[in-house]
């Protein structure tokens, strides 16, 4: 049955003659609640396919890394064809574009006709940055009939430079609701030997959740690039114990773990509430060994208010 949607999805992409109606912004899933964003080259439309037919709650066609520089012209139509099928899947359909003074500029003029729901600068660093691009945005959604700021920036911090100017960096625009910490470069510009445990990156990670918590922005915190799914579960449990709801992904067999560990399921909301009501029942003498303490309340509560977030969002 999968290969049946992917084949479906492949057809529907390089035809080129489906049509959708960008004009009027609908609500998708709040920002909040956006658990995996999976990247996927731009220029290969067999990956846009898997990654529409991959579970994840936003897809993130790159044009930068993932796209060498000779393939972007190609890669930016059918980028436009993969932001439309992801409009009528009721997905978010993103794009990362080089920086302005790179290939930007032509990567904005390639992809703005599929009207993205967020684009992502990488090496995000200065305030200037953010303002160049909210400004294009601004441009090519009047160019392209698109609602006035409904097109997100999401910076993505590569850098010691972007890491601690991240307060700053957040309050440029209302189009920025979400951020994403980037690992590989930020571990080369920090000089950090990267290791399976990741303890080399825990306090970038910590402190930029904090930042982001602080602006009330949404964290996505760096992609596993270990492929071990072993690697992959206990990297979501620190993400989790820190926080974190919501994940870069750049392996797409990773989705399934990431939505799970970042959505809470029907019966961790169930356990949830019998800690809550074991919690309120008990009184300043009850047996040690049914004891509920302070902690674990707090955390079925939190469990359980996200729980009901993703209820209300269906």
């Amino acid at each position: 049955m999968a290969w049946r949607v992917c084949f479906r999805i492949l057809i529907l992409m390089h035809s080129g003659h489906e049509k959708t109606d960008m004009k009027t912004p609908r609500p998708f899933l709040a920002p909040a609640l956006r658990r995996a964003w999976l990247f996927v080259p731009g220029v290969d439309a067999s990956s846009h396919a898997t990654a529409l037919a991959s579970g994840a709650d936003a897809i993130v066609a790159d044009l930068e890394e993932m796209t060498a520089p000779e393939d972007r012209p190609m890669a930016r139509e059918r980028i436009v064809a993969m932001l439309r099928e992801t409009e009528r899947l009721g997905l978010i359909g993103a794009v990362r574009i080089n920086k302005l003074e790179n290939d930007g500029q032509a990567d904005l003029e390639g992809i703005m006709p599929g009207a993205p729901r967020a684009v992502f600068l990488p090496h995000t660093e200065t305030t200037d940055q953010l303002v160049a691009l909210d400004a294009a945005l601004s441009e090519f959604e009047r160019i392209h009939g698109i609602g006035h700021g409904t097109t997100e920036i999401v910076p993505t911090i590569e850098s010691a430079k972007g890491l601690v100017a991240l307060g700053a960096l957040l309050n440029v625009s209302p189009r920025i609701r979400c951020c994403m910490l980037a690992v590989e470069d930020l571990a080369a510009n920090l000089g950090a030997r990267r290791t399976p445990e990741g303890r080399e990156l825990f306090y970038a990670r910590s402190l930029f959740l904090i930042e982001c918590i602080a602006a009330d922005c949404v964290a996505i915190d760096l992609p596993c690039t270990y492929r071990s799914t072993g690697v992959l579960a206990a990297e979501l449990d620190l993400a989790a114990q820190l926080g974190f709801t919501s994940k870069c992904v750049v392996f797409a067999e990773h989705v399934d773990a990431v939505n799970r560990a970042l959505a809470p399921s029907s019966d961790a909301a169930a356990s949830a509430r019998a800690t809550l009501a074991a919690y309120d029942a008990q009184g300043p003498y009850a047996d040690a060994s049914a004891w509920v303490d302070a902690p674990e309340r707090n955390n079925a509560k939190r469990l359980l208010a996200r729980y009901e977030a993703f209820q209300g969002d269906l």
